[in-house]
């Protein structure tokens, strides 16, 4: 089962990737007739929650259908309305690989390692180095900084190391992942609000930079805390400097190589992401003598993607299917007129899309679920709405949600290695989340 769902998975995405350029109808619609039999063979093996929410919108989405008569030939294309997020989903792993196979996240270990006299500054060590990792492997850099977090606060009680590790990691995960120019949501806004991301990066990067210093001031309290040995500590060498440098490198070439794509071939900035990351990576890992490795790495660790794939498979074809079908219903231009006021009150959209999104997160609603209602509702006043305005909103009320949100993945995670209830991890992070937001709401504002 796992040869044929990876089959299934790889034929829809390539035969997306050839349809960016060759913009077939019939083409499409047999990525619609995949995508079909991807739900089939991903239901039965994926996670309970991802069932759940999948038949919660085939149902709603059946029963539109049904009732609005709409057209049964049509189907197959409902099945491709999420094809960029799901092939994005699927190329990411490949600049994971990459880092761990070029052995990049060590030389950040190094900076973690260096001399720290006290919580504060260690906190600004450990912040700055999830920050990197998290932007290039995502989830998987917190298991990592947690075991060497562990490790360097032993000598502390266990609540404060708890409190330092949610604080300090989660906060710069939701800070880099404002930006992240392969974050899956950040995508999904764009999609909705019809932004380029090249418009709205440097506005983000102007709001990410801007949390992860306040979050260094705040976590001045730590200061009082101090090493009571410091023996174990390293110097950071030239070796690990230029590792950091060929990182950096690595991440502004990348976007830069996927912007000369973006403009030279007409496409949409996240469909240039998909069609350049397998060559450039690859490129890379030639430059420095690890292709053959990394190969081999990629191809082992398929297994494994392919369970993550089912879950997202599942996940997004639903969501598509449910919103393509709402799209094809007149059920939101109903609700144009009572909602017509909030197009004259933009900051009262501002402030209601940041506290659903907390909300929302808080009761255990998936993030691209709030997203996908949010993106419904703003619909109607995009045309009266700064869309950059509204898109920055709904990145940055999502995205805190990587520090708050209760069910959210990340803090599921370090839930599961303090061992700590994880409604305590979102009141941890509580303040900064509502600063998160409100900073969204403050940049949003000015811009319109």
């Amino acid at each position: 089962m796992q040869g044929l769902r990876f089959i299934t998975y790889t034929s829809y995405v390539l035969l997306y990737i050839v349809h960016i350029f060759i913009e077939s109808k019939l083409l499409l619609y047999t990525v619609g007739v995949i995508g079909v039999f991807s739900i089939i063979i991903s239901f039965r093996e994926a996670n309970r929650t991802y069932q759940i929410l999948a038949t919660v919108f085939f149902s709603v989405s059946l029963f539109l259908f049904f009732f609005y008569d709409l057209s049964l030939a049509e189907v197959p294309f409902y099945f491709t309305s999420m094809a960029l997020l799901l092939s994005l989903l699927y190329m990411i792993p490949i600049i994971n690989h990459f880092m761990f196979v070029g052995r990049y996240e060590r030389s950040l270990y190094r900076l973690l390692q260096t001399n720290a006299t006290d919580l504060a500054q260690f906190y600004r060590r450990t912040s700055l180095t999830h920050y990197i990792l998290g932007l290039f492997i995502f989830l998987s850099a917190i298991p990592i900084v947690y075991r060497f977090v562990e490790h360097r606060l032993i000598d502390f009680k266990e609540k404060v190391f708890h409190r330092f590790a949610t604080q300090s990691m989660l906060r710069s995960f939701a800070s880099v992942n404002v930006w992240s120019p392969i974050e899956v949501y950040i995508a999904l806004v764009l999609g909705i609000t019809s932004v380029s991301y090249l418009r709205i990066l440097p506005w983000l990067l102007v709001f990410s930079g801007t949390m992860l210093l306040l979050d260094w001031l705040l976590a001045m309290k730590y200061k009082r805390n101090s090493f009571e040995n410091t023996a174990t500590s390293t110097s950071f060498t030239k070796k690990e400097v230029r590792k950091l440098l060929a990182m950096a490198a690595f991440l502004f070439l990348f976007i830069g190589t996927a912007a000369v794509v973006h403009l030279l071939a007409g496409l949409n900035f996240f469909e240039a992401i998909i069609v350049i990351i397998a060559p450039y990576t690859l490129i890379w890992a030639v430059a420095i003598k690890r292709h053959k490795i990394f190969l081999r790495y990629h191809l082992l660790t398929l297994v494994g993607q392919m369970k993550t794939m089912q879950n997202f498979m599942l996940l997004f074809l639903a969501l598509g299917v449910f919103n393509e079908v709402v799209e094809r219903t007149s059920i939101f231009n109903e609700l144009r007129g009572p909602l017509s006021f909030i197009g004259e009150m933009p900051l009262l959209l501002f402030i209601v899309l940041q506290l659903s999104a907390l909300v929302l997160a808080c009761v255990g609603v998936h993030p691209l679920v709030t997203i996908s209602m949010q993106g419904m509702f703003v619909e109607p006043f995009l045309q009266d709405i700064n869309p950059v305005s509204i898109a920055i909103v709904m990145i940055t009320a999502t995205l805190a949600n990587d520090a708050a949100g209760t069910f959210n993945v990340p803090i599921t995670i370090m839930s599961q290695y303090t061992k700590r209830n994880p409604y305590q991890m979102t009141w941890w992070n509580l303040p900064f989340a509502l600063m998160f937001g409100g900073t969204g709401v403050a940049l949003a504002y000015f811009l319109l």
